[in-house]
Order: structure tokens, then C-alpha cells, then sequence
């Protein structure tokens, strides 16, 4: 699963995710992360048989979890397929298709925004 966690100031310096990984048999990716002693936010995977329990845990210590299934989203009628944002991507997560199109996978792209930064047109745009 993909989501937001959201931290408040009172609990950042607490090893709440270390915790979780110690406590559940979860493999736990860090996406994108920025997070101060004001708070902050980080985009993850987090999967494994006690993925449920793991999301549990951290909800119940203040992380807020917002699970999310596109990272990224096209608006197509801004889109004209140039092909700015392919070759910045660095997981390959958006790929030119047979009819010329763009096509963005939110399976692999990690919200890093070089696409969104690239795109002449402003077609594309973070989803938080």
C-alpha cells in the first residue's frame, strides 16, 4: 500500500516507524519524506502479512495515514503529449505509449516532481 503519513511536532522525535518495523513482519519503503521539528509528511510503501496491524499501530501513536492509489495524475485535455516529463523521470514510471500518448504508472512513480516541473503545459500535478 501507498500512503501519506503525516506527523505533528509533538511526535517527531518519536521512534514510532522504527517501532513498527521492529513490532510487524512489514518491508517499508520511504518514498518522498520531509519532516521538521514543526511536523511533516512522508509517502510510503509499506506491505507485508501484518500490514494492517503495522497501520493500526502507527494510527493509534498520531501518525496520520492517508492511503492513496495515484501519486501523480495527467489532466489530458492539458497534456500534449511532448514528452518533457519521460526522460526526467527517474523510475521510468511514465513511458511513451504505441499511439504517441503519455501514460503515467502509479504503481512505480515515487512523487519525486521532476515532471510536474518539466511540463510545459502544467498537465500534470501532485496528488496529497
Amino acid at each position: 500500500m501507498k500512503a501519506w503519513l503525516r506527523f505533528l511536532p509533538s511526535i517527531v522525535n518519536k521512534a514510532i516507524m522504527s517501532d513498527a518495523i521492529k513490532l510487524f513482519d512489514i518491508d517499508f519503503n520511504i518514498l518522498r519524506a520531509h519532516i521538521t521539528p514543526r511536523g511533516g509528511k512522508m509517502l510510503v510503501e509499506i506491505s507485508g502479512p501484518q500490514e494492517t496491524e503495522c497501520v493500526n499501530y502507527i494510527e493509534e501513536r498520531g501518525i496520520q495515514v492517508t492511503p492513496i492509489m495515484k501519486v501523480v495524475k495527467k489532466e489530458a485535455e492539458k497534456c500534449i503529449d511532448c514528452g518533457a516529463c519521460v526522460s526526467l523521470c527517474p523510475v521510468r514510471a511514465i513511458c511513451v505509449q504505441d499511439d504517441w500518448g503519455i501514460d503515467i504508472d502509479n504503481q512505480i512513480c515515487i512523487a519525486c516532481g521532476f515532471c510536474i516541473n518539466s511540463c510545459p503545459t502544467k498537465a500534470i500535478i501532485l496528488i496529497e
